[in-house]
């Protein structure tokens, strides 16, 4: 997790040198920046109200703009001083849901919420704003700058949001089909088989010797009565080129009906 102190005052506010690029090669100016062009930008700092006209796209986290850029009367600004705590997205997945932010310290006895519509809230106190879709956690007001500049390691916990798209395949198997069953030791008379690595058949003993069923192509007496149905264990998805790309896994032995037809649901996750 990555937590940056930007000081952008004074005269090195439009150079990227100095203080402002630091060992490592992260740009302070140029995050200070970024996130001004994204976050802040259209709004009016007069008013606080979001500009309609603007030409940049700010990520309003709320769905009641007012609610946000008008916490206690104050407009949605940027100082020249910010925290960042920046969290890599394999963490929070596909935003941070909202309402679950913790900002802890001990060291500055403070806590910080998030209030479920983007703004990062002491108490009564707006001191920041959370970026819920890009991982973003913005502290923009004093002495809280101050806290974490001086102790930049504070306890942090959220949820995270990750969608998984599932595809759905209802397969019917009509009454008259998959009546009989090709497991060979349901067959009369099947042989085992040795083969080697050549295909060549070969005795037991052989130390490259693989066991196969050799399928007699006649039913046994015990399944070839009326009574017998065959039970469904695996179904197997194939593309338009006969490729098995899937298989599913009964949870357990489905009997396979001779008089009615049947549907087999199959739920892939992707």
């Amino acid at each position: 997790m990555a937590q940056e102190y930007i000081d952008v005052s004074s005269g090195s506010y439009f150079y990227y040198t100095g203080s402002n690029a630091p060992a490592g090669g992260i740009h302070k100016l140029l995050t200070f920046k970024s996130l001004y062009h994204l976050y802040y930008s259209a709004f009016n700092t007069g008013s606080g109200l979001i500009e309609t006209t603007s030409s940049y796209y700010n990520y309003v986290e709320s769905s009641i703009s007012s609610s946000r850029t008008m916490i206690n009367s104050s407009p949605l600004t940027i100082p020249g001083e910010i925290v960042l705590f920046s969290i890599p997205r394999k963490y929070f997945g596909t935003n941070i849901e909202p309402g679950t932010v913790i900002i802890s310290s001990s060291a500055a006895n403070t806590v910080i919420t998030d209030d479920g519509e983007g703004n990062l809230m002491s108490g009564s106190e707006h001191v920041g704003d959370v970026i819920y879709s890009h991982g973003q956690l913005i502290i923009t007001q004093l002495p809280y700058i101050t806290y974490f500049t001086q102790n930049p390691t504070p306890g942090i916990s959220f949820s995270g949001n990750t969608d998984i798209k599932t595809a759905v395949y209802n397969i019917k198997v009509s009454d008259y089909e998959l009546n009989h069953t090709l497991n060979p030791t349901a067959q009369s008379g099947s042989s085992i088989l040795h083969i080697d690595e050549f295909g060549q058949e070969v005795t037991s003993s052989h130390p490259s010797a693989s066991k196969f069923v050799q399928p007699s192509g006649v039913y046994a007496n015990n399944v070839t009565g009326s009574a017998f149905q065959p039970y469904i264990t695996t179904v197997g998805l194939y593309n338009d080129s006969d490729q098995l790309i899937a298989v599913g896994k009964l949870a357990q032995p489905l009997p396979k009906p001779a008089d009615t037809e049947l549907t087999i649901q199959i739920k892939l996750d992707v």
